[in-house]
């Protein structure tokens, strides 16, 4: 099947009024419109290793039919988010499913627009991965409202709002933050001085890879001296934070953590420009560029996720929800460290 690339920028209103958001980047306050609907927060999270499968779903679409489904990421461009729809097409017809992506161009209206404009051409399901997580939240109170799946890939909803998804599948972000923290105490078991590099502020994985960091690194001997999140997932900008951050702190700085491994590229650009050799880097995601630096020796840790059993899992879990069977609403898929010990004995990575 010829891949369908549609890029939305129709912000459709539904009849019962629909408020879009602002695509304020890293707004941590979820908007006006969401919780004037919702009565009363939600209760505590049951832990996912404990949350029991749902039991007799209702079916959300006859069973066995050819679902529509749309994917919604955050940017096309993004590779990650590029090789998970490659997968989806290759694999979609062994779940009776067509997938249609949509380019959020890591603009929260033009996510916020594709979301509602699916609603209205009768979408079975959504696969979401939004730049801000609180900026989809009214659009998808909407369409949890006219009955279509809601799956979060691997980005979540606020907590107190994942009642409006079904099905959350990615890696724990938080446990690869604490991972990574883990890391650098086991490298300097007698502490060190490092700072963090982060990914676009606001997105769920910058948030909870940094808290996670940091929650790992409490009661140890590793002290951060600064972090600064990105505007976008852009080595650019790691590359800049990073120079900045020599010229404020020099040869103190014996480890780097950036969020992500083609942010890391960045910051060993400017380590190199800067003359500087030994700096201990760990990075999340388990891309080529991750493991093409640990292999160079440029890169220490690479802290891996899997894209295609992400992506598999997802069109799974949406395929048993809509056929009124048993699944799991949250998902998480292990995490693999990647080192100069493992690096080519692992799948190396097609993104």
């Amino acid at each position: 099947m010829k891949r369908k690339l549609m890029v939305t920028v129709l912000a459709a209103t539904l009849a019962f009024g629909l408020v879009a958001c602002g695509n304020a980047a890293g707004g941590e306050t979820a908007p006006e419109e969401a919780a004037a609907e919702e009565s009363a927060p939600a209760g505590e999270e049951t832990p996912a290793e404990e949350a029991p499968a749902k039991e007799e779903a209702e079916p959300a679409a006859e069973e066995g039919k050819t679902l529509k489904v749309a994917y919604i990421p955050n940017s096309m461009s993004n590779e990650m988010n590029a090789y998970g729809y490659k997968i989806m097409e290759e694999h979609q017809g062994d779940y009776n499913m067509e997938v249609t992506a949509f380019d959020g161009q890591y603009d929260s209206q033009t996510e916020t627009a594709a979301i509602t404009n699916c609603i209205g051409q009768g979408y079975d399901a959504l696969i979401l991965c939004p730049s801000d997580i609180n900026a989809v939240i009214p659009s998808v109170m909407q369409a949890k409202e006219a009955g279509i799946i809601v799956a979060m890939y691997s980005a979540d909803l606020p907590e107190e709002y994942r009642e409006y998804r079904d099905i959350f599948v990615g890696v724990d972000d938080t446990e690869a933050g604490k991972n990574a923290a883990k890391a650098f105490i086991d490298q300097f078991p007698d502490g060190a001085k490092v700072i963090e590099v982060g990914g676009t502020a606001g997105t769920d994985a910058q948030i909870r890879r940094h808290d996670g960091f940091n929650a790992g690194l409490e009661g140890s001997n590793i002290e951060v001296l600064d972090y600064q999140a990105t505007d976008s997932w852009s080595s650019n900008e790691t590359m800049a934070i990073t120079e900045d951050m020599i010229v404020k702190y020099g040869d103190e700085i014996q480890g780097i953590f950036c969020h992500w491994d083609g942010g890391a590229t960045g910051c060993i650009e400017a380590l190199k420009n800067a003359g500087i050799e030994g700096t201990y880097i760990v990075a999340i995601d388990g891309s080529r560029s991750g493991f093409d630096q640990v292999k160079d020796g440029t890169q220490n840790v690479c802290i891996s996720q899997n894209v295609v059993n992400i992506s598999l899992k997802a069109l799974e879990v949406i395929r048993n929800a809509a056929d009124g069977k048993n699944f799991e609403a949250e998902n998480y898929v292990p995490l693999d460290m990647v080192t100069s010990d493992n690096v080519e004995e692992l799948p190396y990575p097609e993104w």
